[in-house]
């Protein structure tokens, strides 16, 4: 980063007059979009950290540089005008950026200097081509506007401003302005408002994250610049509204019910705390098998393994063979010491082909068919939703999970009470439908591990011929 740092302190100047110097970390912002390090960024910085200011500065010199098109889309045009305002400023900063700026025959520099009222802006390069730069307002308040709006533009590389303050369906449609460019670039900034389209690419695999709080910002290498905030200053903000959004970076209390009265499963101090990067001295109770069964389709095969205490994810792969997958099954129990009657595995569409394939070699695991009555068919809508709840009081009453990414799918899940007040799960279809949420294969793995029952009758029926026909693969 220290190229990028003398870049911006010899191109650049402050209101002083002076280099602009920059910190640790709004080095890394600016990389991530002069470099475009990465395809898909989710950034978010606590307040007045300074980012729409680095942006704008890499935007500009990567527009002064390559013959590139830019959009800057923000939830009003006032918000978008914000990183244009300091593009503007600091195109007269060096001759470099200055030289290629074009203006119209009646408009003159100074004006343009002054008002910093352009929606948008070109560089043109030495070789005639162009680099451009423009904004545009995703106003919430009238969705049909805004959508036609958004409809009329295009940019294979989109900076969304305030992202969490963005609709969904208008973000929807910001997304699609990307067009069908193999290397499009897309940048979201935001301070955590809302558990919207922000929050669910903030636990995408397909989203680089930078989150840079107070905490963050206080112990960062300044590299001479001044600080943003202080503790005195922090302890002050504390007693202010939205402390935790603006400063902590915190999305809001998962309990929050949204429009349709779907509330998430899983609240962040409950996954946070079931995170455990160090392995149990000793594995308590029985250890169970839960089998995720995909074959193909784009999602995931996934095995997790779960005793009274721990839980970690033992297998996952995309393999579109059944038979590969069912030798899976067998070896990973096997590995781990897990009895084959304590295999529990989903029983709907394909997975049912590998329990019968199991069951002709004689091992009695357990299909589960997870849309099938609950046992307490008074409180739970279906069996799905019955060993989902049993999850979630496992983690409160202290179950850890081994840490990986891969259970941020848990975040996922949302809840609700039917009309006769039975707790129910959002089926995939609707997750699909409602945010773009894939099919969460490791959280429905790991519910399955919590599926035993042993009035199942399907169960019940399987255990006398159990007896007689034990296989010689027992308790390892």
């Amino acid at each position: 980063m220290t190229k990028s740092f003398n870049l911006v302190s010899q191109l650049f100047k402050d209101e002083e007059g002076k280099p602009v110097l920059l910190t640790e970390n709004q080095l890394k912002i600016f990389d991530l979009i002069f470099k475009k390090q990465h395809h898909r960024t989710h950034l978010m910085a606590h307040t007045r950290y300074g980012k729409s200011f680095v942006v704008a500065l890499a935007v500009l010199l990567r527009i002064a540089t390559f013959p590139e098109k830019w959009a800057i889309v923000a939830p009003s045009e006032k918000q978008a005008k914000i990183i244009m305002g300091y593009i503007i400023d600091h195109t007269f900063d060096n001759e470099y950026t200055k030289s290629k700026l074009e203006i119209s025959k009646d408009e003159s520099l100074e004006h343009l200097r002054r008002e910093r009222s352009k929606n948008r802006l070109v560089y043109k390069h030495s070789d005639g081509t162009y680099g451009e730069v423009f904004v545009i307002s995703a106003d919430n308040r009238n969705k049909q506007k805004a959508g036609d709006a958004l409809m009329g533009f295009g940019a294979p590389n989109v900076i969304e401003d305030e992202a969490a303050l963005i609709d969904d369906d208008i973000e929807g449609k910001v997304f699609r302005m990307l067009g069908d460019k193999e290397d499009n670039y897309y940048f979201k900034i935001g301070n955590p408002f809302r558990r919207n389209h922000f929050f669910k690419d903030s636990i995408s695999n397909k989203f680089y994250k930078l989150n840079i709080d107070c905490n963050v910002a206080l112990t960062e290498e300044t590299n001479g610049a001044s600080r943003r905030v202080n503790q005195e200053f922090l302890d002050e903000a504390k007693k202010k509204p939205h402390f935790s959004v603006l400063y902590e970076n915190k999305f809001p209390d998962v309990d929050a019910v949204d429009d349709k009265g779907w509330s998430f499963l899983i609240t962040d101090k409950e996954y946070e705390n079931a995170m455990d990067l160090i392995l149990p001295n000793a594995y308590i109770g029985t250890k169970m098998l839960g089998h995720d069964v995909a074959v193909g389709g784009g999602n995931s095969n996934v095995w997790i393994m779960r005793c009274g205490n721990y839980a970690k994810i033992i297998g996952k792969n995309q393999d579109p063979d059944l038979m590969s997958t069912t030798g899976q099954t067998i070896r990973l129990a096997r590995e781990n010491g897990i009895d084959m009657r304590n295999v529990w595995i989903d029983d709907t569409g394909v997975g049912e082909g590998e329990v019968d394939r199991l069951r002709e070699q004689r091992f009695f695991v357990n299909p589960v068919k997870v849309g099938e009555k609950a046992s307490d068919d008074i409180k739970f809508f279906n069996k799905r939703a019955e060993s989902y709840w049993a999850l979630k009081e496992w983690l409160n009453r202290g179950g850890k999970l081994c840490s990986t990414d891969d259970w941020s799918e848990l975040r996922t899940i949302k809840y609700k009470a039917d009309s006769s007040g039975r707790l129910q799960i959002m089926p995939k279809l609707q997750m699909k439908k409602d945010f773009g949420w894939d099919s969460p294969d490791v959280a429905d793995a790991l519910m399955l591990a919590f599926s035993g029952n042993p009035y199942i009758p399907e169960v019940a029926k399987l255990r006398a011929e159990e007896d007689k026909n034990f296989n010689q693969y027992d308790v390892i």
